[in-house]
């Protein structure tokens, strides 16, 4: 299949308006070591090539430049956008066909960007508009390819050998030569098939123009590019030696594609660390940097309209999301914060001497394999000594069955004042922290969670009436159509991006079922919150579930996740705003979206890897995988 500089190219002298201001170096993040450019098992071939040789010519389209875009024509999509032109890519499509048609009929041997717009007909918007806007997009949307573009530099700056660039494309050189000022790269000849009216795809004269304009024998010049036949084939054919680049960074492909999931997915393209291979910074990078940043838009968009005075990030869900609002702008969100907090914490929170029975079920669920002292632990509560414990058959050695759990909720009934007391100190803290964080009665307050059920919404509803008056609204990446669910949803305030409303239903149930893999995507590298506690200083400190299995390699693959999504946040943003395009939340979804309803087995098999994960449901007593909440 031809890459794009075979299938369209095109000229026009001048394009003042191209020359913008330089687009700076993306900053380096806290703590990251760069790759360094240039090198990798593929590109030490390279290497050598480049010193056989006596000068290099660089294809530029995918090669050299990429775009972050699934399909090159997307780009037409962003331009009719722009200007509400929604049958925009059709009609530049078939006035591309028709500008070759007029060429052939003109004895060329090359279309131009004006022979294509010659073509169009008569639009609300002039032609030379839309035609200047084309090149301004494919200024700002083209970047250097992070594994070759600091090599391409480093060899010019070296002076051993002429370098050029040559392209079958109807952009014409003044475009190239404003592309490599724009992203600080050295000036260097450019050799292109619109100026010249003569192409590597056809008959290969624009390499013989080349090896001309050289000063060289064609087998003293490498040539590098993406295309097996354009750039390797006919290359080779006019003697030329030739370097065969094959992206490491391709994007994933989807079924359901949309102009703002090619924005996400393409992005890979364009980022400096290697992504291919599938690991949990790729999964951050991929998957949930798009899921993020269409919640974290569709929030502030919610929360505008629904006169939010607060935003609460609930942790662990909220913990990416509220970095990625410190990291940029985003509009419509109100003063937020990230708030640690649980359904343990506010259940507790919740629980007093009316409603304690009807409340210990909540605090029992789940223990079944659990042993009772860890059941005790995960709610905050110490238990009597082991004797005690031992003497009600609730001893350290003993493992809770669903028939056993009659003992243990009459130990819970037994033990009332002990829990009661962690629920006042809890409820007491909590009021607190209310406080601190800045929440006075009479505020609307949003909560920002991943979903399913509103679990946490609804206990956190239940414990601010003994703290406060104040409005909560929930806001969700997902709710499930579950009988709970619906139920919460009649009696509170929710709203969700993914939901019956919005996907169809046999889908959301995929999604639900493989639920456990987007909490991870958003789950923060800390601890579970189970309560609070004064802190020694004044103030309170909010006190996390240490678990009871070795932990450590889960908060190593949080960190690697979180990093992928704010990676992505930051170059998904910077292209935003380059094309002046606003996403649409539920398309950026897709990505996640293909994930949680295609699992296959090797993504099955890393996720394998992740241990112990859900803090409520770990026991001293075995590792739990990943795997074991799967649907595939």
């Amino acid at each position: 299949m031809l890459s794009r500089q075979e299938a369209f190219r095109g000229p026009k002298p001048g394009i003042p308006t191209l020359r913008q201001a330089p687009v700076a170096p993306r900053p380096a993040l806290p703590g990251r070591v760069p790759p360094e450019p240039g090198t990798g098992p593929m590109l030490r071939d390279l290497h050598a090539a480049i010193d056989r040789a006596d000068a290099v010519s660089f294809d530029v389209f995918d090669t050299l430049f990429v775009r972050p875009l699934c399909d090159p024509e997307d780009l037409f999509d962003l331009v009719g956008a722009r200007f509400g032109l929604k049958d925009f890519r059709r009609i530049r499509q078939e006035a591309q066909a028709e500008a070759f048609r007029e060429m052939h009929r003109a004895g060329r041997n090359e279309i131009t960007l004006d022979g294509i717009y010659a073509c169009f007909p008569d639009l609300p918007v002039p032609t030379e508009v839309l035609k200047q806007a084309e090149l301004e997009m494919e200024l700002a949307l083209t970047r250097p390819n992070p594994e070759l573009a600091e090599l391409f530099a480093t060899l010019v700056a070296s002076g051993r050998k002429p370098v050029v660039l040559t392209s079958d494309m109807y952009l014409p050189a003044s475009f190239f030569t404003a592309l490599l000022e724009r992203h600080r790269l050295p000036a260097v000849p450019a050799y292109i098939s619109a100026d010249r009216d003569a192409t590597k795809r056809d008959r290969g004269e624009l390499f013989e123009i080349v090896a001309r304009g050289l000063g060289l024998a064609p087998g003293r010049i490498l040539h590098v590019g993406d295309n097996a036949f354009s750039d390797i084939q006919q290359g080779r054919a006019k003697g030329f030696d030739t370097w065969h680049y094959r992206a490491r960074r391709q994007p994933a492909q989807s079924k359901r594609p949309s102009l703002s999931a090619s924005m996400a997915a393409g992005l890979v393209r364009t980022y400096g660390e290697p992504t291919s291979a599938q690991g949990f910074y790729d999964l951050g990078f991929r998957r949930g940097g798009p899921a993020a940043a269409a919640l974290l838009g569709w929030v502030g968009h919610q929360a505008a309209a629904d006169r939010v005075d607060m935003l609460l990030f609930i942790s662990r869900d909220g913990y990416v999301l509220e970095r990625m609002a410190r990291a940029g702008k985003v509009q419509g969100l109100p003063p937020y914060h990230y708030f640690k907090g649980s359904r343990v914490a506010f259940t507790l929170a919740a629980t007093d001497e009316g409603n304690y029975a009807a409340q210990v079920p909540a605090l029992l669920a789940g223990a079944d394999g659990l042993a009772p002292l860890e059941v005790l632990e995960r709610i905050g509560v110490t238990p009597p000594d082991d004797g005690v414990m031992e003497a009600l058959g609730l001893g350290p050695t003993e493992v809770l069955r669903p028939g056993g759990l009659d003992r243990m909720a009459a130990f819970m009934a037994a033990y009332r004042a002990e829990v009661l007391k962690v629920c006042r100190r809890t409820r007491a803290c909590l009021f607190q922290y209310l406080l601190d964080l800045g929440v006075r009665p009479g505020m609307r307050l949003g909560l920002v969670d991943v979903g399913w059920n509103g679990t946490t919404q609804d206990t956190l509803a239940q414990a601010l009436p003994k703290l406060m008056s104040v409005e909560l609204v929930g806001y969700y990446l997902c709710l499930a159509e579950t009988p709970e669910c619906r139920e919460r949803r009649r009696r509170l305030d929710m709203r969700a991006l993914l939901s019956a409303g919005t996907v169809p239903a046999g889908m959301l149930d995929k999604v639900y079922a493989n639920r456990v893999v987007a909490e991870i995507l958003f789950s923060a590298p800390h601890g579970s919150v189970i309560g609070y506690e004064r802190a020694p200083g004044g103030g309170v400190r909010p006190l996390e579930d240490p678990g009871r299995r070795r932990g450590e390699d889960w908060r190593k693959v949080s960190d690697e996740i979180v990093r992928g999504v704010e990676d992505f946040w930051d170059g998904f943003r910077e292209t935003c705003a380059a094309a002046r395009f606003t996403p649409d939340p539920l398309d950026l979804c897709t990505p996640l979206l293909d994930l949680l309803t295609g699992m296959d087995d090797q993504m099955a098999g890393l996720l394998a890897t992740v241990k112990n994960f859900d803090t409520w449901a770990q026991s001293r007593h075995r590792d739990r995988s990943l795997r074991e909440y799967l649907t595939i």
